[in-house]
């Protein structure tokens, strides 16, 4: 009984961790930094690789909710339709949990998990791309167009420019810049797990 409560106490732990490492992660390299990743999914990709689907699907959809509470309190622009993303972290846990979770082929070769992470990083991507720009395309009809700055702008207006009809320019503008951040993110977050794992193996 113990030692459950002390393992469910150590998730908790890194699940706040790792949402501290989703936020901080985005503020720097895209509020500060500007550059056009969004690299807020290290941290829900760790946790699904420690703990499994549901602490995974809590970092992923309570990372929006949260950015977007700690953006009205600094008082910085916030957009209610934004909270809705949190559907992109909700797939991205559960795609790569589908791929890792009882996978006993996972770590059978480096080369295999290589490709699975790779695997993992363009289903992910492709999903998050199809649902993060659907929210796109729907802001965009129903607040009349309206642009706000996020990492993909500029690619949605260059698509857009190129007479692509909104649901296309919105999803396809994603895809690349998206397959690079879940790569970085992926791969890294499976990284963190190796060295939290290797740090407790060390520990006993």
């Amino acid at each position: 009984m113990k030692n459950l409560y002390n393992q469910t106490a150590k998730i908790i732990l890194l699940c706040l961790l790792a949402q501290a490492f989703n936020l901080l992660a985005t503020y720097i390299l895209g509020d500060i930094l500007h550059l056009p990743l969004f690299m807020d999914t290290v941290g829900t990709v760790f946790i699904v690789f420690y703990a499994g689907l549901v602490p995974g699907m809590m970092v992923g959809i309570s990372y929006n909710i949260l950015r977007f509470f700690l953006m009205m309190i600094l008082g910085n622009p916030v957009y209610p339709w934004e909270i809705m993303y949190c559907l992109c972290g909700a797939a991205i846990a559960f795609f790569t949990c589908f791929f890792y979770w009882r996978n006993q082929n996972f770590y059978l070769s480096r080369t295999l998990t290589i490709l699975y992470l790779v695997l993992i990083s363009l289903v992910t991507a492709f999903a998050s791309s199809i649902i993060g720009g659907s929210i796109e395309a729907v802001q965009r009809i129903c607040f009349d167009n309206q642009i706000y700055e996020n990492p993909v702008r500029n690619f949605v207006t260059a698509f857009l420019g190129q007479h692509f009809g909104l649901f296309v320019a919105c999803i396809f503008s994603r895809i690349p810049i998206t397959v690079l951040d879940r790569l970085i993110c992926t791969f890294l977050g499976a990284a963190l797990y190796q060295v939290v794992k290797k740090a407790e193996n060390i520990d006993e």
